[in-house]
Protein backbone atom coordinates (compact mmCIF):
# COMPACT_ATOMS: atom_id res chain seq x y z
CA UNK A 1 0.00 0.00 0.00
CA UNK A 2 1.39 3.53 -0.63
CA UNK A 3 0.05 7.31 -0.13
CA UNK A 4 -2.27 7.81 -3.05
CA UNK A 5 -1.10 11.44 -3.80
CA UNK A 6 -3.32 12.24 -6.61
CA UNK A 7 -6.06 11.52 -3.54
CA UNK A 8 -4.54 13.64 -1.67
CA UNK A 9 -4.30 16.47 -3.75
CA UNK A 10 -8.27 16.07 -5.16
CA UNK A 11 -9.63 15.76 -1.38
CA UNK A 12 -7.61 18.36 0.32
CA UNK A 13 -6.31 21.10 -2.55
CA UNK A 14 -9.17 23.48 -1.68
CA UNK A 15 -9.41 22.67 2.13
CA UNK A 16 -11.26 20.64 4.03
CA UNK A 17 -12.98 19.82 7.69
CA UNK A 18 -11.50 16.89 9.26
CA UNK A 19 -12.72 14.63 11.82
CA UNK A 20 -10.72 14.70 14.83
CA UNK A 21 -9.24 11.74 17.13
CA UNK A 22 -11.06 11.37 20.85
CA UNK A 23 -9.65 13.92 22.58
CA UNK A 24 -7.53 15.39 19.61
CA UNK A 25 -8.55 19.01 19.12
CA UNK A 26 -10.61 20.17 16.18
CA UNK A 27 -8.62 20.57 12.88
CA UNK A 28 -8.86 22.25 9.67
CA UNK A 29 -6.81 20.83 6.52
CA UNK A 30 -6.30 24.46 4.46
CA UNK A 31 -4.91 23.34 1.38
CA UNK A 32 -2.60 20.64 -0.59
CA UNK A 33 0.42 21.10 -2.45
CA UNK A 34 2.90 18.14 -4.31
CA UNK A 35 5.05 18.70 -1.19
CA UNK A 36 2.68 19.18 1.68
CA UNK A 37 -0.89 18.76 3.42
CA UNK A 38 -1.58 22.04 5.32
CA UNK A 39 -3.29 22.53 8.44
CA UNK A 40 -4.46 24.54 11.13
CA UNK A 41 -6.18 24.88 14.36
CA UNK A 42 -7.46 27.91 16.21
CA UNK A 43 -4.31 28.20 18.02
CA UNK A 44 -1.57 27.48 14.98
CA UNK A 45 -0.80 26.36 11.23
CA UNK A 46 1.48 23.89 10.14
CA UNK A 47 1.90 21.38 7.18
CA UNK A 48 2.50 17.83 7.11
CA UNK A 49 5.50 16.72 4.76
CA UNK A 50 4.48 14.01 1.45
CA UNK A 51 7.81 12.81 2.06
CA UNK A 52 7.35 11.65 6.14
CA UNK A 53 3.42 10.18 5.41
CA UNK A 54 4.31 8.33 2.40
CA UNK A 55 7.33 6.42 4.52
CA UNK A 56 4.84 5.98 7.45
CA UNK A 57 2.50 4.39 5.01
CA UNK A 58 4.99 1.99 3.62
CA UNK A 59 5.99 1.00 7.10
CA UNK A 60 2.09 0.95 7.90
CA UNK A 61 1.67 -1.63 4.81
CA UNK A 62 5.41 -3.39 5.56
CA UNK A 63 3.49 -4.19 9.42
CA UNK A 64 6.26 -2.57 11.18
CA UNK A 65 4.04 0.46 12.45
CA UNK A 66 0.20 -0.31 13.62
CA UNK A 67 -3.26 0.72 11.45
CA UNK A 68 -4.76 2.02 14.85
CA UNK A 69 -4.67 5.61 15.21
CA UNK A 70 -4.18 6.46 19.02
CA UNK A 71 -1.14 4.07 19.04
CA UNK A 72 0.52 5.09 15.34
CA UNK A 73 0.57 8.68 17.48
CA UNK A 74 3.53 7.61 19.28
CA UNK A 75 5.05 5.47 16.78
CA UNK A 76 5.32 8.10 13.76
CA UNK A 77 7.02 10.77 16.55
CA UNK A 78 9.59 8.28 17.57
CA UNK A 79 10.34 6.25 13.95
CA UNK A 80 9.07 9.03 11.08
CA UNK A 81 9.37 12.47 12.74
CA UNK A 82 7.88 14.71 15.43
CA UNK A 83 5.93 16.76 13.31
CA UNK A 84 2.50 16.61 14.40
CA UNK A 85 2.24 13.18 14.74
CA UNK A 86 -1.62 13.75 16.35
CA UNK A 87 -2.26 15.69 13.07
CA UNK A 88 -0.43 13.12 10.84
CA UNK A 89 -2.73 10.42 12.21
CA UNK A 90 -6.20 12.15 11.88
CA UNK A 91 -5.05 13.14 8.48
CA UNK A 92 -3.74 9.28 7.36
CA UNK A 93 -7.30 8.15 9.41
CA UNK A 94 -9.34 10.95 7.22
CA UNK A 95 -7.64 9.15 4.43
CA UNK A 96 -8.36 5.86 5.09
CA UNK A 97 -4.73 4.69 5.90
CA UNK A 98 -5.70 4.29 9.63
CA UNK A 99 -8.14 2.61 11.83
Amino acid sequence: MTLNWDNVLEKYRDGAEIDSLPGAATLSVSGADEEKIYVKHRLWKDSLSRTNLERAIEMVSAGTMTRTAADFIDQYRTIIADERPTTAATVLKDLGYLD
